[in-house]
């Protein structure tokens, strides 16, 4: 036993949890797992299998829907001894697995939940609810500061076993400082708010005095004994509703990072190398109160994550509510201690932010450190405009060079701040990504900034888009004289002579002209204009693709008085949609700004009415109309909308579970979509042949392609012959995509998206 000594912790050694793993389950539990059996049941076992699975010397020596079979169905001796050695697995329904495996084979069953479990907390954790072990205990508490949907089964699975948890996790909470020792003391901490502090003392007492006084230490005083309603007794609780989900937040120390030792001080820290500091009555600091200045921005750090916990793990339909970490709300940067804004009450701003942006330069160029992330996270106490423009090419250039984390802190800073200037590079570095979970995080901190403006993502994006000060006015100034620049319909500038006539550029400076810079100047303005056009096209255009919707009065009262965002709108047709995302009818701008229909009759929208851009796959029957209106009225539109290629599905083919297939199809052909979004299946199956394609559809869903006889993986040493697609249809993004019997009508898909695609899938067999 090591003795506490001022700051330093209570170390015990030697302390150990022996309890034996039993399975407790909450009425019906067992029976709901088991029934998802029939999810797992695809119908493609064969005679061999069984004897397949019996000769397999691990998991692993399965196909992947062999393993489905055998957990679902397949003979119980083989199974309880192949999951005892469980692989990571490459199912879609890994849930599934998962569920039906404790259910069927209970404590046998607890290796394979540990290892799922343990690989992919958020979407698997809740494995291991039903189980009370002390390596679930352990494995659980590392979860309490996570985003995602593991902090709610952490919360859950403590709820559930308090006892079995203190038992196993004093020892941990006792021991030698580090992440384990943590981890259990931010249980035990929840344990205590959720009213099980009795239980945590009488356990420690088990363990020896010294267990005990590392519990005092940690909760402090037994407050069992203060009088009913006296909240210092537990801080931070709240009752928890009989059978509901804890809906409390437990004191926890701040979310921070944790250096793995303590580190040295970096020299740009001291004193003697911090940055000149103003006070707001004109005097300079001294280099102490500086020093001071220093250090309470160094205690800037990331809020508790946002609650409640994202989840449900008994979710109507049988299949739970899971939320990745990435895609869960993002906590913003917490408010400085009320200490550090004393301390920074008295330093003028400009100032200020010349001291935050000197310290983030030396952070910078001393590669980065984790333990001083707080010199990048204090930018949102004390940045200015001057300062966003600095950190957002940073922030962007992050995510390609693996910065994952450090982009993630920069995006809380843009957000946080919440500036015009912030929001424009987030909204640039949210449009110019692909996918994934940095994305998911950069437009979630956009949705929350939005959401403080009362607006959405797309709604912020118009009001900050650019105008290149087009609204104001812009003149071409030589001096002695100047030539006011005018914008065509097509956002090309030019400015206007002495005479009235429009040029495509201004007479070059002659020797009387005082700022002959000036016509260089027009020629990037030029530039910059033709940049801002193509992006603010691009972005309409992605609106269209992915059903972004915006209030009716937007649409008169901010895009089309926008210099630039005007006249890419008046060209493009409109539609007004109900709470399903369904077009009601497609409309576009009159000459005098109103709306007209089909018919070219002027109509009456609500201002609350979601208005967004057409795809031509929604409009049916109307699309040969538009069309001629779009033609007659001459209008160039700004990207390919009604003459867009597009397939829009009869009532029948809706009413489909599949459309037919074509061919041939050059193998290379195939290929080129593998290199894009497309996914195969080659590397689930034992011939390593890609004989499924798939892309994700909006709404959960997928879009299966069926290959025949199918693309090697590898065509170094295999060439690929000719393909022929025999299928086409749509499966749920959770599923395998394994089963031969097809449920889902190929109506429900996104008109939009599934036009994209098929598209695509029909250009290969041209």
């Amino acid at each position: 036993m090591a003795a506490g000594d001022g700051n330093r912790p209570i170390v015990l050694d030697g302390l150990f949890c022996t309890d034996e793993p039993v399975l407790v389950w909450q009425d019906g539990e067992r029976d709901r797992w088991a029934a998802r059996a029939a999810a797992l049941d695809h119908g493609r076992e064969q005679p061999d299998w069984p004897k397949a699975v019996t000769s397999a010397s691990r998991l692993s020596d399965l196909a992947p829907a062999q393993i489905s079979w055998l957990i679902a169905k397949g003979p119980d001796g083989p199974a309880r001894a192949l999951i005892a050695d469980p692989p990571m697995l490459r199912h879609r329904q890994r849930i599934d697995l998962g569920r039906v495996a404790v259910a069927r084979f209970e404590l046998d069953a607890l290796p394979f939940a540990l290892s799922e479990a343990g690989e992919s907390a958020d979407p698997l954790g809740l494995l291991v609810l039903p189980f009370r072990a002390p390596d679930v205990a352990v494995l659980v508490a590392g979860w309490l500061r996570h985003l995602g949907s593991a902090r709610l089964w952490a919360r859950l699975w403590l709820g559930r076993h308090p006892e079995a948890a203190a038992r196993a996790l004093i020892p941990a909470a006792a021991g030698r400082p580090g992440r384990a020792r943590q981890n259990a003391g931010d249980a035990l901490r929840f344990l205590t708010a959720t009213g099980h502090g009795p239980v945590i003392r009488k356990t420690a007492e088990g363990y020896g005095r010294g267990a005990l006084a590392v519990v005092t230490d940690l909760l402090g005083p037994d407050t069992t004994d203060m009088p009913a309603g006296d909240t210092r007794a537990r801080p931070g609780a709240a009752d928890v509703p009989a059978g509901g989900q804890l809906q409390l937040v437990p004191p926890m120390p701040p979310n921070r990072p944790q250096p793995a030792r303590k580190a040295k001080t970096p020299q740009w820290l001291h004193p003697e190398r911090l940055p000149e500091l103003r006070r707001t009555d004109g005097g300079v600091m001294p280099a102490a109160e500086a020093a001071a200045v220093a250090g309470a921005l160094m205690r800037s750090r990331l809020a508790d994550p946002p609650e409640p916990p994202p989840g449900d793990p008994d979710r109507p339909g049988g299949l739970p509510l899971i939320v990745e970490s990435s895609a869960a709300t993002q906590p913003l940067v917490a408010p400085l201690d009320e200490q550090a804004q004393q301390v920074l009450a008295g330093v003028d701003r400009r100032s200020l932010a010349e001291f935050g942006r000197a310290l983030l330069d030396e952070w910078l160029a001393d590669g980065m450190p984790v333990p001083e992330v707080p010199v990048l996270l204090a930018q949102a106490h004390v940045g200015d405009d001057t300062t966003m423009q600095q950190l957002g090419p940073l922030v962007r250039s992050w995510p390609a060079k693996s910065r994952y984390a450090r982009a993630a802190d920069g995006f809380a800073v843009l957000a946080t701040v919440g500036s015009d200037v912030s929001l424009r590079h987030l909204l640039a570095i949210e449009a110019n990504m692909s996918g994934g979970s940095t994305n998911d995080r950069a437009l979630d901190y956009l949705t929350q900034a939005a959401a403080r403006r009362g607006l959405s993502v797309t709604q912020l994006a118009d009001r900050l888009a650019v105008t290149h000060g087009l609204d104001r006015g812009v003149t071409v100034d030589y001096g002695t004289r100047s030539f006011p620049v005018v914008v065509d319909e097509h956002l090309t500038a030019h400015v206007t002579g002495p005479d009235g006539r429009v040029l495509a550029r201004p007479p070059k400076p002659g020797v009387k002209d005082t700022e002959p810079g000036a016509y260089q100047w027009f020629l990037q303005f030029k530039k910059d204009l033709r940049a801002t056009a193509a992006a603010q096209t691009a972005r309409l255009e992605r609106d269209m693709h992915r059903h972004r919707l915006r209030p009716a009065r937007d649409l008169p009262g901010v895009l089309l008085p926008h210099p630039i965002l005007g006249p890419i709108a008046r060209r493009l047709l409109w539609g007004e949609y109900d709470t399903a995302n369904r077009l009601v009818r497609a409309l576009r701008v009159a000459e005098d700004g109103s709306l007209a229909d089909v018919h070219d009759t002027t109509v009456t929208v609500d201002g609350g009415t979601p208005l967004g851009i057409v795809h031509p796959a929604e409009l049916g029957d109307e699309l040969a109309d538009w069309a001629q209106i779009i033609a007659d009225y001459e209008i160039l539109q700004p990207f390919p909308q009604v003459d867009r290629p597009a397939v829009a599905l009869t009532a029948e083919q809706r009413a489909a579970t599949g459309l037919p297939g074509f061919g041939p199809v050059p193998p290379d052909a195939i290929e080129t979509l593998l290199r894009g979004r497309w996914q195969g299946n080659g590397y689930e199956n034992p011939d390593s042949r890609h004989t499924q394609l798939r892309h994700a559809l909006p709404g959960g869903l997928t879009l299966l392609v069926e290959l025949h006889p199918g693309v090697p993986t590898s065509t170094y040493l295999t060439p690929a012959t000719d393909q022929r697609i025999t299928e086409i249809w749509v499966d749920h993004t959770w599923s395998d995509h394994w089963q031969s019997v097809r449920r889902t009508p190929m109506g429900v898909c996104d008109p939009a998206a599934l036009s994209e695609l098929l598209v695509e899938l029909y250009a290969l067999g041209r």
